[in-house]
């Protein structure tokens, strides 16, 4: 299979690009720099890197020539982000790729999306029946319109897309979750919202991987969208199962500090309200859109990649967490000056 990407310096994008090409596939893909450390790494794995923005028609015309499928990976991540750039990333690039692949001739796209297109809902079972809906946060609503422009500009152009929807994504080349995860600890500033109880829906890496390239096979599934998660057949670990895992993988101090919801978010928007009087661009350590994530008693169900894709979850997400922390430990400080936390799925560039 010939398969061109976007977002290949991305983790989702670059473990895509190592995975596809150990079984064989050709790769092309597009990166902003292809002199980046990441990029050259690829390159030397065969993959083609063309230089170029995820909106370049051009570069984009010369990633897809003779390719049987497009992934597309790329999109701006994080809190703080200008959201006009957000837009012309992540819904003007989407829009981009899906003309770009009607030009080319390539005849299915797979879209990495997020489970932010659901909305955030406070609680539920969700699966891919539910609607998706905006939040009013710029990330969670480009995601939400970037998926909806990619099924329907790829139905008027003849083209079949299918959406794969990730939670908060970890493994190597993480850069936001656990990296931040760690240094919160590191620092003793971890806070836990109502004890820690409410259930963080996480994915490994290679599992999104494994259900892109799953789905990239599917041409005959266009107009379908498939969650990803570590857990199909049990209720995903707390958000205290997961940090006192980092903790204890790391060496770190087990997170103590709890508040109920209503203090939590309280705090998290006076400290908004702060940096914002303060003229600080950086994000808080605790906003509203965390104490949110850490609070909602939301599980998302992945079992339609097991039914329609043949799918097979080859690892635990408590498993996963403390193999990947203990092994991004050493690293968490080089990277604490790196993208802010992103909103779930989000560990793409």
């Amino acid at each position: 299979m010939k398969i061109a990407a976007t977002g290949i310096t991305s983790g989702v994008g670059r473990r895509l690009c190592e995975i596809a090409r150990e079984a064989g596939h050709e790769v092309a893909g597009i990166a902003r720099d292809p002199e980046r450390l990441d990029a050259r790494a690829l390159s030397r794995i065969g993959v083609r890197v063309v230089g170029g923005d995820v909106a370049d028609r051009r570069a984009l015309a010369d990633v897809l020539r003779g390719a049987d499928v497009v992934v597309h990976a790329a999109a701006m991540v994080g809190e703080a982000t200008d959201a006009a750039e957000m837009e012309r990333v992540n819904v003007g690039g989407t829009r981009a790729v899906i003309e770009a692949a009607a030009e080319a001739h390539v005849p299915h796209v797979v879209h990495v999306s997020s489970v932010a297109v659901y909305g955030r809902p406070d609680r539920g079972h969700v699966t891919e029946a539910w609607p998706t809906r905006t939040s009013g946060l710029p990330y969670e609503d480009t995601k939400t319109h970037a998926e909806r422009l990619a099924h329907e500009r790829g139905r008027a152009l003849g083209r079949s897309v299918i959406a794969v929807r990730p939670p908060v994504i970890y493994g190597p080349y993480d850069r936001n979750f656990l990296p931040r995860a760690i240094t919160t600890l590191r620092k003793r500033m971890m806070l836990l919202v109502d004890g820690g109880r409410a259930p963080l829906n996480v994915v490994w890496v290679d599992h999104v991987v494994d259900v892109v390239l799953r789905a990239a096979e599917r041409r005959d599934l266009g107009g379908e969208a498939f969650n990803v998660m570590d857990e199909v057949d049990a209720r995903p670990p707390s958000v205290r199962e997961v940090f006192e895992t980092i903790a204890r993988a790391t060496e770190l101090p087990l997170p103590r500090l709890s508040l109920p919801y209503p203090a939590a978010m309280g705090a998290a928007k006076a400290l908004a309200a702060a940096c914002s009087l303060s003229g600080r661009k950086e994000t808080p350590p605790l906003t509203p859109f965390v104490v949110k994530l850490l609070s909602r008693d939301v599980v998302y169900d992945a079992s339609k990649a097991v039914r329609e894709l043949g799918w097979t979850p080859r690892l635990r997400a408590l498993e996963g967490i403390s193999r990947f922390a203990a092994e991004i430990a050493g690293k968490a400080p080089a990277y604490a000056g790196g993208p802010r936390v992103a909103s779930p799925g989000s560990a793409v560039e």
